[in-house]
């Protein structure tokens, strides 16, 4: 049997917000709760289970997320996203506020989820050998 991805665990400050949140902006079904888990599920049946992070000093392991979407679905992210006025980047580390890149000949975007401890990205076109010359919408 080939590998394949079933879940990811993602460890955040708020995991019902964090999942409310990248189910709203994914426009997906609500996230479900399994115990001390919230979670979403991607397109290709990969569960994506948030947790509260529970270390005491607050230092949470940064992660990062990243969805490969249609033309449409990141249109209709991005309205989503001018709709609450969410915070957003053309570059993972957030130096291109407000803007979206075209690297690969796709489009994408970097933002943060409400706690801000989980770097969320929407592509819609995979990674290739070597990005493009960063051109910004």
């Amino acid at each position: 049997m080939p590998n394949e991805l079933n879940h990811v665990i993602v460890h955040v400050k708020d995991r019902r917000e964090t999942g409310e949140f990248l189910s709203w902006l994914m426009d997906t079904a609500a996230p479900l709760e399994w115990g001390r888990f919230t979670q979403i599920t991607s397109s290709n049946g990969v569960g994506i289970d948030f947790i509260d992070d529970m270390v005491p000093t607050g230092d949470i392991n940064r992660s990062h997320i990243a969805f490969l979407v249609t033309d449409e679905e990141f249109d209709a992210i991005l309205g989503r996203i001018g709709e609450r006025d969410v915070p957003f980047w053309a570059d993972p580390m957030l130096k291109q506020p407000g803007e979206i890149n075209r690297e690969y000949g796709g489009r994408g975007v970097y933002l943060k989820d409400p706690g801000g401890t989980c770097a969320v990205e929407f592509m819609t076109t995979p990674y290739g050998e070597k990005p493009s010359a960063r051109a910004r919408a």
